[in-house]
């Protein structure tokens, strides 16, 4: 004659190991899940989108990504047309040879639409925090406070300022997706 008191924890204990077992298996499954359309896992924290429809010129937008805090900055008419006449002689790197940027953003503008500019805002020697200046009346530029480097528009670093080894800022991976919709994607061949 079995005691009903064992039989009870026997049958409590297979329906806690069933319900452990259940449990364990939602991450496994939830992983095999694709919600993209063009077939990049939700859940890889690379891929990250960002709606800039609500920038306006002349602000930014912070956005968290896996390589480090991304700003995007909708750029002004005037920051536009001053990039286009810019005098390339007082920067250091105006083609951005020396700099990390997507091969369709090594232009001018360091971006793939005029209108952002998409950065790390850390400069590249010991990762100082980039802050937004304005460089002159209406044009805007960032600078940072470890060796008072200042950067243009498009993050190119300026002759006179910081130090030698550091370059323009670092323009991460990215594509448009739509007309106010942008991708960061990860880093890599």
């Amino acid at each position: 004659m079995s005691n009903p008191r064992r039989l009870y924890l026997k049958v409590t204990l297979k329906l806690l190991l069933l319900l452990g077992l259940g449990l364990a298996a939602i991450p496994f499954i939830t992983s095999l899940h694709h919600s993209d359309n063009d077939g990049q896992s939700a859940a890889n924290p690379w891929y990250v989108e960002v709606d800039v429809s609500r920038l306006v010129p002349g602000q930014w937008q912070s956005v968290p990504w896996p390589g480090g805090e991304v700003w995007i900055y909708a750029r002004t008419q005037r920051e536009i047309q001053a990039l286009q006449t810019a005098d390339t002689d007082r920067l250091r790197d105006p083609d951005s040879r020396h700099s990390q940027q997507p091969v369709a953003a090594s232009n001018a503008y360091r971006s793939l639409q005029p209108d952002y500019f998409v950065f790390l805002p850390r400069e590249t020697r010991r990762g100082c925090q980039i802050q937004q200046i304005e460089l002159q009346m209406g044009i805007n530029g960032y600078s940072e406070a470890c060796y008072g480097a200042r950067f243009d528009n498009a993050g190119r670093i300026f002759k006179d300022s910081g130090q030698p080894e550091q370059h323009n800022l670092t323009v991460p991976p990215h594509e448009f997706i739509g007309v106010d919709r942008l991708r960061l994607l990860p880093v890599g061949p």
